[in-house]
């Protein structure tokens, strides 16, 4: 069994694990941290596979982008002539 620690400096917890909960349908702390971690699981491989997608934008990465999960999409060119690399 694990224990999370949910009082003094950690406080902050009870109320993130109700909120999830409450978002994701789930009655128990329990609950919302096994959604949370699945939807993890599942939503990082599709955020990883929408920066390939061809109406990706930067302003589209920014709004997927939160503090744990950052995605960076940008379009890089460079250009070769006779062994000249240019940028």
């Amino acid at each position: 069994m694990v224990y999370l620690k949910s009082s003094g400096e950690y406080a902050w917890r009870e109320d993130l694990y109700d909120r999830v909960g409450r978002r994701l349908g789930e009655k128990t702390k329990a609950g919302a941290i096994d959604g949370a971690c699945e939807f993890t699981e599942q939503m990082l491989p599709n955020l990883e596979r929408a920066l390939d997608h061809p109406d990706m934008t930067p302003e589209l990465a920014e709004i997927l982008s939160t503090q744990k999960v950052r995605l960076d999409y940008r379009i890089e060119s460079d250009l070769v002539i006779n062994g000249d690399e240019r940028q």
